[in-house]
């Protein structure tokens, strides 16, 4: 059970591993034209107002949350690691399934996320499980978590 490429052993269970993303590209950008800002032109307490607010942004909200997925108690763990520090846990009996949603702008791919689908969890609040720029890559974390389910029980989620 160790064959996994997207889930990496953490003590009794499986953390699913976070990917670049559409808003981890914009902050890096965000942080490059505050640097241009600084070093190029004349405004450089506008460049230093826009490093700081770049920063703290990447500090408070772009931290991705650990997903840990723990089989054998039918656990799904998320901890959010921002300034505000919340640990969620979900029960698989619970879930519905995965759901992959694709955001892109025409042809062009800006993202795609992996949602949890629970019973008791509505629509707007459900946990993000991991994301991505490529949506193959999701599928294969779709995989390997249908997998690692269907070996510790035999209902299919």
């Amino acid at each position: 059970m160790e064959g996994f490429k997207h889930l990496k052993r953490e003590g009794p269970g499986y953390q699913v591993k976070q990917y670049i993303s559409l808003q981890h590209l914009i902050v890096v950008i965000w942080v490059l034209i505050s640097i241009i800002v600084i070093v190029k032109t004349s405004y450089l307490k506008i460049g230093v107002i826009m490093l700081i607010f770049s920063l703290l942004l990447t500090v408070i909200s772009f931290i991705p949350p650990k997903i840990y997925f723990d089989p054998a108690s039918q656990v799904l763990t998320v901890i959010n690691a921002g300034l505000v520090r919340r640990k969620f846990i979900y029960d698989l009996n619970d879930c519905e399934g995965f759901e992959l949603q694709t955001i892109g702008l025409g042809f062009i791919p800006l993202g795609c996320y992996l949602y949890g689908n629970f019973k008791n969890i509505s629509h707007f609040k459900r946990p993000v499980i991991s994301q991505s720029f490529s949506k193959k890559t999701m599928q294969e974390v779709v995989n390997e978590l249908e997998d690692l389910h269907k070996k510790h029980n035999r209902t299919p989620i």
